[in-house]
């Protein structure tokens, strides 16, 4: 906390921009960030939904190249704000953190692997994986709640709205999900793996 800065961000506002040379790191507090990059047809393409105590913007502080998506906030947002110099300092003076971040750094990569992987699944198949991925990454064991608008969804899941609909519904006839706004509850997360085969 002494290394960084606290700083709140309003909804919809953009905290760095896919391309942009800036360097800083910020540690989520509180609220939902939206990570997106633009593809090569133009479109918008949702990468993650990062929440409290997540790292964003770590590998352009490292390497310090432009940076690879564009990042909004969802809603409000509290964030601690560190300089590259300053996340650089805090990880060589305490080597828990840094190894901290070499776990992100790597899960992400494993997400990212996942993602490529899906890709050729059916839209069921990348929406359980997705829901999945969520519920581990916000330790839900087996039931619990994702924040997460159908859009996004679809987004990082590569499907339509409309087969993400059809997808959402025979969850929620199976007993598995409920829906609400902006919000999907999972009640048996081991249901999900079934339409991940």
């Amino acid at each position: 906390m002494a290394t960084g800065v606290e700083r709140d961000y309003p909804p919809g506002s953009v905290i760095c921009h896919e391309g942009e040379v800036t360097r800083h790191v910020l540690v989520v507090r509180r609220g939902l960030l939206r990570v997106t990059a633009t593809t090569a047809n133009g479109s918008e393409k949702v990468l993650a939904v990062r929440g409290a105590g997540d790292i964003v913007g770590e590998r352009s502080a490292v390497d310090g190249r432009p940076r690879s998506a564009t990042v909004r906030a969802l809603g409000e947002v509290r964030a601690l704000v560190l300089s590259a110099g300053s996340f650089a300092g805090l990880c060589q003076r305490h080597p828990r953190i840094a190894w901290s971040v070499l776990i992100v750094v790597v899960s992400r990569q494993r997400d990212t692997d996942r993602q490529r992987v899906q890709i050729s699944g059916t839209a069921t198949q990348r929406v359980a994986a997705v829901l999945i991925d969520m519920a581990l990454e916000r330790g839900i064991a087996d039931q619990g709640a994702i924040a997460l608008s159908q859009e996004d969804l679809a987004g990082i899941a590569g499907t339509s709205r409309e087969s993400l609909v059809r997808v959402l519904r025979g969850l929620r006839e199976e007993g598995i999900i409920s829906t609400g706004r902006r919000k999907i509850d999972i009640h048996r997360v081991s249901r999900l793996y079934d339409f991940t085969n």
